[in-house]
């Protein structure tokens, strides 16, 4: 008797062993897109706008200000402008961007995904390339408190909310990425009928591995 506990204790000690790993967490989040802009004199129209893919965005604070962390990847147009401007608009993605795909034979589901997330803005045109998926930019227009609308960048449409941020402090140098801490200017829903206890129809990093659109380490897929 004594022998088979002893046997039993040891077993559940090596069942409860602790290894080292270097393979992070796979872990499901929202996917956003973060637009900005190159600035201009005095309206969107004459500053040149960019959006990327971005899945490292989460609210850390709500009072005296709602307050947002987002990590922008160095080297892009993105971070560029948004080092410069100093503010840009986070949308969090509907499932319709991610089945979204182009007009030609053979095209699979998540066209959009790559336009945004798989090329740079310094290579090809991202505006016309969505437009001519069907989800053309335009000016962010609400009815809120804010009118301030000098230098925002141009927005996807048809996202579940919009999040108008601006830099607080200066960006934190984590390595590959520099971390905003960002106050939210002012958010904007598309459906009027969005509450707090609603659930948010948007598209998460996992269905996006799923539809293998992008792998597990969180990157745009190539198709084969």
């Amino acid at each position: 008797m004594m022998l088979l506990l002893l046997l039993s204790t040891l077993l559940c000690l090596c069942a409860s062993a602790y290894q080292a790993t270097t393979i992070p967490p796979l872990i499901d989040v929202p996917t956003f897109s973060l637009s900005t802009s190159s600035g201009g004199d005095d309206d969107a129209s004459s500053s040149s706008s960019t959006m990327n893919i971005l899945t490292y965005a989460s609210p850390v604070a709500i009072k005296p200000h709602r307050m947002w962390s987002i990590s922008l990847y160095k080297g892009t147009l993105s971070h560029e402008n948004f080092i410069k401007e100093k503010r840009g608009i986070l949308q969090l993605l509907r499932p319709a961007h991610a089945l979204c795909k182009g007009d030609g034979e053979g095209d699979a589901s998540g066209k959009l995904i790559r336009v945004l997330g798989g090329s740079s803005g310094r290579d090809v045109d991202k505006q016309t390339m969505c437009e001519e998926l069907g989800f053309a930019w335009k000016p962010l227009e609400c009815n809120g408190e804010s009118n301030d609308n000098d230098n925002w960048p141009q927005v996807l449409p048809h996202c579940v909310y919009y999040l108008k941020l601006e830099l607080v402090g200066e960006m934190i140098d984590c390595g590959s990425h520099d971390v905003a801490l960002c106050r939210v200017v002012e958010m904007v829903s598309e459906d009027d009928s969005i509450n707090a206890a609603d659930e948010l129809d948007y598209i998460s990093t996992r269905t996006l591995r799923e539809m293998d659109i992008i792998s597990e380490f969180g990157r745009i897929k190539d198709i084969e």
